[in-house]
């Protein structure tokens, strides 16, 4: 399955800011359990571009990486094995470099103008962001009405309150959070807890 089908079908992303490869193991391990296979690696640590080789070790897992902003890391992300990338906003330079290495982006955007410059690019799945800054859900209902063939993943601020309010538009693919995984819980290593939070989510996030 590609990565805009396994999205598609999971309509969650979970994302993850790592520091030690030591995590990358307990990680692939809970997303399998959960039945979950998917993962957001964010680069908001100068630590965490060292680390996603180990993910090689788990091709079960389809990895993403996001916060994506040069062109070094797109390739340290291909050398990973990655199978998307994701921008925290849009870049006609990195959108036309991963084309170039045919691998999937999908860029950030947050106005019409964002949109149009990103679907000129070839882009039609977008991450909405940050979504609830942005205008969340009333904001995604006006863009369906000019934008009917583009799909939005919105991150930022995407709670068990709102989730399911997202996924029912026809417009949103998934929805990107971090609070799938909480950081806090990465850095003491409280993988059963994780796991715990990703079962439950799956049956709050999705409820219709």
């Amino acid at each position: 399955m590609d990565a805009i089908n396994l999205i598609t079908s999971c309509q969650l992303l979970p994302l993850a800011t790592l520091t030690s490869k030591d995590q990358v193991e307990p990680l692939c391990k809970v997303l399998i359990n959960v039945g979950l296979p998917l993962i957001e690696i964010t680069l908001r640590d100068e630590k965490t571009l060292d680390i996603l080789d180990e993910f090689k070790k788990y091709p079960q897992i389809t990895l993403g990486v996001g916060t994506i902003r040069t062109t070094l890391q797109i390739d340290k992300a291909i050398e990973a094995q990655a199978r998307f990338l994701i921008t925290p906003g849009f870049s006609k330079k990195l959108s036309q470099y991963a084309f170039s290495k045919n691998i999937l982006l999908i860029p950030g955007i947050q106005t019409p103008s964002e949109i149009m410059s990103a679907n000129e690019e070839g882009h039609d799945v977008l991450k909405f962001f940050p979504a609830e800054l942005s205008g969340g859900i009333q904001k995604l209902k006006a863009y369906y009405s000019v934008f009917s063939d583009i799909k939005f993943i919105p991150t930022g601020g995407i709670s068990e309150e709102n989730a399911s309010s997202y996924l029912k538009l026809d417009n949103v693919m998934a929805v990107g959070a971090s609070a799938l995984i909480p950081s806090n819980l990465i850095k003491t290593n409280s993988w059963n807890e994780i796991e715990d939070i990703l079962n439950k989510s799956k049956a709050n996030y999705l409820k219709s």
